[in-house]
């Protein structure tokens, strides 16, 4: 998978990891006009990075971790917040940002994320210092 040529297990790893569902087909569309059109195309260390964070979910839920703290105006975090955009502004995903009364073991869980979270920034890290460190150039 190469940064210009996106394919639909990216546009559906970025859902799932965004908003638990997989990626509409426009939706993929829309992402893969605006990796273009905002030149947020990847090179090198974070070209590497990215393929494997996609293909490995809860490898991708650090690597959003460590850029939000490490690369926060990087290529990979741009890439991340446009698929949230996208994804945020699509009618069959409207429901994933309402309020709704939660559950007992809803809370648990949230609980449960909390405490993992420092443990997704000690992978998560490594991983933004390696896409920062390559800085999006070819």
């Amino acid at each position: 998978m190469t940064s210009s040529v996106l394919d639909s297990r990216e546009c559906d790893a970025l859902a799932r990891h965004l908003v638990g569902r997989p990626c509409p087909p426009d939706v993929a569309a829309r992402y893969q006009r605006a990796v273009t059109d905002l030149n947020l195309h990847l090179h090198g260390a974070a070209q590497l990075t990215w393929n494997a964070a996609c293909a490995f979910v809860p490898l991708l839920a650090a690597l959003d971790a460590g850029v939000a703290l490490w690369d926060r105006n990087g290529v990979v975090r741009r890439r991340l917040l446009v698929m949230f955009s996208l994804l945020e502004a699509h009618p069959e995903n409207a429901d994933r940002f309402l309020f709704r009364p939660r559950r007992a073991w809803a809370h648990v869980r949230t609980l449960t994320r909390c405490v993992l979270a420092p443990f997704a920034m000690l992978v998560g890290t490594p991983l933004a210092i390696a896409c920062r460190l390559s800085g999006g150039k070819p």
